[in-house]
């Protein structure tokens, strides 16, 4: 569980971590396979060319592009392994109001990802930077 001021009203609220946590299994040793290099590079060169994170559309997008057909969940799946390792970073743009009773909140926009440190250290280490 994590707290988090919004910004326009300064109200603290609770957001549970069962989203946005990543694969916990991946915390301990983790090899990424080839398709987790893939989408590494993905965000890498996504993220140059826009200046901003990389949906998960269009990672899927530049997958198919370099004739690699996967399926939407098969990419949230590598993503959420990758969040869980550290090898990437994700970005919640807005949060709207789920519960106003409850005080329960979600994320409204997709999430934008990252490399982490880790990543572009992983891609640099196999020459892949």
């Amino acid at each position: 569980m994590v707290l988090v001021r919004c910004p326009h009203c300064g109200h603290v609220f609770e957001v549970s971590m069962k989203k946005g946590q990543g694969a916990y299994y991946t915390a301990g040793e983790f090899r990424p396979s080839e398709l987790h290099e893939l989408i590494m590079l993905a965000i890498r060169d996504i993220v140059r060319e826009r200046g901003r994170g990389a949906l998960k559309s269009e990672i899927e997008r530049w997958l198919l592009a370099r004739g690699r057909r996967v399926s939407g969940n098969s990419v949230s799946g590598r993503l959420s392994e990758l969040l869980g390792a550290g090898y990437v970073t994700v970005e919640y743009v807005k949060v709207q109001v789920y519960d106003e009773r409850a005080k329960k909140f979600r994320f409204k926009r997709a999430p934008r990802w990252y490399l982490s440190a880790k990543g572009v250290e992983y891609l640099r280490a196999r020459g892949l930077a």
